[in-house]
């Protein structure tokens, strides 16, 4: 089930720059078409038993590392890389973000109190710019982390 739809959330994401990121409706749903390189990171709690998903494509010349990471106010993870160009056509993406969520045996990490911040980039490879496709971005969870993270943060 889809926990957050990250082109509905686009609006509150930051893009770095700015002027570097929209989001276009295409053959498999709503995409976010980005410069590379470029950065954009949403910032929202995440459910339990989560999973990013999402399509990656190379849409000019130029190669292009596409990045998914995630921090809060201490730290970065880098969850997954993949270089792409042009001829390889579009790639899926899979990350387990169910780390950043639930119980966890300890007195001071609460990853359900913590907003996280998901960041997707794309890196121009060898300093050649070019345009990059993050199709249909989301992430993901089970029927039960549905219920509980409507339940905690009221998103639908």
């Amino acid at each position: 089930m889809i926990a957050a739809d990250l082109i509905n959330e686009f609006p509150r994401a930051e893009c770095r720059p700015v002027s570097a990121c929209e989001a276009l409706a295409g053959p498999g749903g709503l995409s976010l078409r980005v410069a590379s390189p470029s950065r954009v990171t949403w910032t929202l709690p995440l459910p339990h038993d989560g999973r990013f998903e999402t399509t990656v494509s190379a849409l000019t010349n130029a190669r292009v590392r596409f990045r998914v990471g995630v921090s809060d106010e201490r730290t970065y993870e880098g969850l997954s890389e993949l270089v792409l160009a042009p001829p390889d056509g579009p790639r899926p993406i899979v990350v387990d973000l169910s780390a950043y969520a639930g119980r966890k045996w300890s007195l001071f990490y609460h990853p359900d109190r913590i907003t996280w911040r998901l960041t997707l980039s794309a890196d121009a490879m060898g300093g050649v710019p070019g345009v990059a496709l993050w199709g249909a971005p989301r992430v993901m969870t089970t029927q039960a982390g549905a219920v509980e993270y409507l339940r905690r943060t009221g998103r639908r």
